[in-house]
């Protein structure tokens, strides 16, 4: 793995110091919480000056929005809880707001570590999903796709170069990103959008970035809040598979057909640093909060990616086929499906699958995986007429990855997304695999199919439990 300095000239490390930065609140310093709210607060008297805030304001602002909300709630029910301390007759301490906001802070750095799981698998009912299709945008195969964790709107890319930006409580398209074919006629450096094949995106976690990339070997950088591109990278030579963003930053990790993985800070606009491992191309790319990132290939191995170690882990399933999709259920579990439909369940610091679910698409190729984050269910998509939906089981004695439903999709699923409160799952489907033209299903549909629980489904009245497992290091 190779380390190059970045565009501005400074080194390497100055680059990974300012990526480990941890947001932390310090109790003893309510000075400097104060002033920082007065710079807060001009601030946010303009969106100008809301894009000058610096790293640092802008945690101190999240932190205080934090103890803001917990303290409105604590007011609401400040009388209930008055009575309560009155009727506590055995000597224990009553429950103070800073007790509250720690144990929110607690649970927050245990989300981010993957160590708060929020179990919904037991209590999914797929039969109960409404269905959404959303026509007419492309006129090609839907590629990728991205959900916003707001779960209000969607992105859909597609062999046709476009980007579409959806609805997801109407299904109405928002906007259509430019982007065309090059041809004799048009050349590649007139078109403004992607010219050849969109097939991948990410979201940044706070909604304001959109990166894609496709086969003309870009990736785009989108604003959200206008619609519009404002950069474009080069440098990988082939075809860009895969992106990623991590969680609660703007750094993002491009996934490419020339065998790397390029890693670009969105906030400087730069390349950072390029990964070297893969034997083939590579196909998927996922990460979650840490510096830690996870690959699968054309050459059958997955690549745990170590990025501040400048380390990788390879690991080799039973599959004796390329694996096309992957994606992170934690920070140490992840999944993987393979063109021989081998949906395999894996654990950071094991070389082999911990679990495998063979022939999991009726003989189909797994095209598509998503995640419930922290969670215990995931859905895989084929060209088997379905979305399924897995349990996550990680049992004491035994883990496995039993299947608790199935959604009808004709054609290839060639995109998943799950909403992180459990009641949303998009798919993006086409005629054609998301890779190439191996086949054609002519009941297939190029569009979004969105698939809603009712409100009055009690499935995220569920309890949040620590799961007390050894993190990987």
């Amino acid at each position: 793995m190779s380390k190059r300095l970045a565009p501005n000239g400074s080194s390497g490390k100055d680059n990974k110091k300012k990526r480990s930065e941890k947001i932390h609140v310090d109790w003893e310093h309510d000075s400097d919480l104060e002033d920082s709210d007065d710079d807060m607060k001009q601030n946010e008297e303009s969106s100008e000056e809301e894009d000058l805030e610096t790293g640092e304001e802008k945690r101190v602002r999240m932190a205080k929005e934090l103890l803001a909300k917990v303290g409105a709630g604590d007011e609401e029910s400040e009388d209930d809880e008055s009575s309560d301390e009155e009727e506590d007759t055995l000597g224990r301490r009553p429950a103070t707001k800073l007790d509250s906001v720690s144990q929110k802070l607690h649970e927050e750095l245990l989300r981010s570590k993957g160590r708060l799981r929020k179990p919904v698998a037991d209590t999914f009912k797929s039969d109960s999903l409404v269905h959404q299709f959303c026509p007419r945008a492309h006129r090609l195969a839907v590629t990728c796709l991205a959900l916003s964790e707001s779960e209000d709107f969607a992105f859909t890319g597609s062999k046709d170069c476009s980007i579409v930006r959806w609805d997801v409580e109407t299904g109405k398209k928002l906007a259509k990103y430019p982007g065309q074919p090059a041809t004799k006629s048009i050349s590649a450096d007139k078109i403004k959008g992607h010219h050849d094949e969109v097939l991948s995106m990410s979201l940044s976690s706070d909604g304001r970035y959109l990166a894609s990339g496709g086969r003309d070997k870009v990736v785009r950088i989108w604003d959200v809040r206008t619609d519009s591109e404002i950069d474009a990278f080069q440098g990988h030579q082939g075809a860009v598979s895969g992106l990623a963003f991590q969680l609660g930053k703007h750094m993002l990790y491009s996934g490419s057909n020339d065998r790397t993985i390029r890693a670009w800070n969105i906030d400087e606009m730069a390349y950072v640093e390029s990964l070297f491992g893969h034997q083939a191309e590579i196909n998927a790319i996922d990460c979650l909060y840490r510096e830690r990132a996870v690959s699968c290939s054309v050459d059958r191995t997955v690549r745990f990616w170590k990025i501040p170690e400048e380390s990788q882990l390879v690991l080799q399933g039973v599959n004796k086929a390329s694996l096309d999709c992957i994606k992170m259920v934690d920070e140490v579990h992840f999944v993987t499906g393979s063109q021989d439909g081998f949906l395999s369940l894996w654990h950071t610091m094991k070389k082999k699958p911990c679990s495998v679910v063979r022939n999991a698409h009726d003989g189909t190729w797994i095209s598509a995986i998503a995640a419930l984050r922290n969670s215990d269910m995931i859905a895989t998509g084929g060209s088997d007429g379905f979305v399924r939906f897995w349990k996550v089981d990680l049992g004491k004695r035994d883990i496995s990855v039993p299947c608790v439903g199935k959604v009808a999709v004709p054609g290839f699923v060639n995109a998943l997304g799950v909403g992180i409160s459990g009641r949303v799952v998009v798919a993006g489907s086409g005629q054609e695999h998301r890779l190439g033209r191996w086949g054609r299903d002519p009941k297939g549909r190029n569009g979004l199919h969105i698939f809603r629980l009712p409100e009055s489904d009690d499935a995220d009245d569920v309890e949040e439990h620590f799961h007390d497992e050894e993190e990987e290091g």
